[in-house]
């Protein structure tokens, strides 16, 4: 991971245009093993025995995984629209 940028939660929602709160969702989302979260290769907890958790974002997993998302969402659209004709 060293030539990946790695984000704090609070540059991640800027980067989202969201906030920090919705950042921290999708993280416990995933730590929870509920859907609605992100891989676990998107982040990483620098302190996992420690009695406060410290997140770090792969800015470019991250990326990769929403323009995965964002074609799914596109594939999806057109197979709606081409199925109501």
């Amino acid at each position: 991971m060293e030539s990946a940028k790695l984000l704090t939660i609070a540059q991640t929602a800027e980067l989202l245009n969201c906030s920090a709160g919705f950042v921290r969702k999708r993280i416990a989302l995933t730590e929870s093993s509920q859907s609605g979260g992100w891989p676990k290769g998107i982040f990483v907890n620098l302190q996992p025995n420690g009695h406060k958790s410290l997140y770090r974002i792969n800015q470019d997993a991250l990326q990769d995984y929403l323009k995965g998302e964002t074609e799914q969402v596109k594939v999806e659209e057109t197979a709606a629209t081409v199925s109501s004709f």
